[in-house]
């Protein structure tokens, strides 16, 4: 098995992200939606430092009418910026089936991050890796939505 250096790794995540962000933005969600056989949302979110909004691609699961991901950054020790953002400003946009949905972010707590820590692993079983590569527990993020782009 090929092993990368970690350096290389978290770079090589940041780009396919930029990457595949522009893509959904660009075609409005109608490419690269799904990545292998995987649902993928959009998450737009403001800067904490700069103001400025960020986009950032995420695998995600629906459950009960709420969105949810995982802030893994590939097994990284430290938080993505993205989910630093939202601890900051909850309030963000998902670009998921071609709608913009306004959505609050929240982090999941105790059993109920529990339950979908392990819905997300049977989704997507490399997230287990990703926990395994870091000390800190990966943080799972609940998404209720507060309305909708207009058409």
């Amino acid at each position: 098995m090929l092993r990368i250096p970690k350096t290389i790794r978290y770079k090589l995540i940041g780009w396919f992200g930029r990457v595949h962000s522009l893509m959904l933005r660009t075609s409005h969600g109608k490419f690269m939606n799904r990545l292998g056989g995987l649902d993928m949302l959009m998450l737009t979110t403001k800067g904490r430092r700069t103001g400025r909004y960020r986009n950032t691609t995420l695998l995600y699961i629906e459950d009960d009418g709420f969105h949810y991901c995982v802030a893994s950054f590939g097994g990284n020790d430290r938080h993505p910026d993205w989910y630093l953002n939202l601890v900051s400003e909850p309030t963000a946009w998902l670009l998921i089936n071609k709608r913009y949905i306004k959505v609050t972010a929240s982090v999941l707590l105790g059993k109920r991050r529990d339950d979908l820590w392990t819905k997300l692993i049977g989704y997507y079983p490399g997230f287990s890796r990703y926990q395994d590569r870091t000390r800190r527990t990966i943080p799972v993020l609940q998404f209720a939505r507060t309305g909708i782009a207009p058409e």
